[in-house]
């Protein structure tokens, strides 16, 4: 099995996301302190994840499908869209819907985000590839 690897988004919650046994799941997690990324602008944290073969993990409104292509993100991105926008708390709660989703969804290979873009919400989750946009409910 690849390992999956995730670059994370100074935006999102550090906290919640460090809580995730990630590597006990197999997952190569990288935060803004230690990738070097902290305070950069976004084409910037898009190109970092790039470069190192990462799913980019943010709440940042910049990343949405409407500002990128599957092209410049071919490691995927998880654009994680909280409610209230500024909850912060409800990022773990959302990834915990979203891991529990691809699981049953995709269970021969849950984790991959390559060349998709995966915006999730509350209600559930959509998912955007070269061939269009496909929604699910939670």
């Amino acid at each position: 099995m690849i390992q999956k690897k995730f670059l994370i988004d100074e935006n999102v919650n550090q906290k919640v996301v460090r809580a995730i046994p990630a590597a006990r799941k197999g997952f190569d997690v990288l935060y803004p302190e230690a990738g070097g990324y902290k305070g950069l602008l976004d084409a910037e944290v898009r190109k970092q994840s790039l470069q190192e073969g990462r799913t980019l993990v943010t709440c940042d409104r910049d990343f949405s499908i409407t500002n990128i292509s599957i092209d410049q993100v071919p490691n995927g991105v998880l654009w994680i869209r909280p409610s209230p926008r500024n909850s912060q708390k409800r990022v773990g709660d959302l990834l915990q819907m979203l891991c529990e989703f691809l699981l049953q969804t995709f269970p021969a290979d849950p984790y991959d985000f390559h060349g998709k873009i995966f915006e999730v919400y509350e209600t559930g989750v959509k998912i955007t590839t070269r061939e269009g946009q496909t929604a699910y409910d939670f």
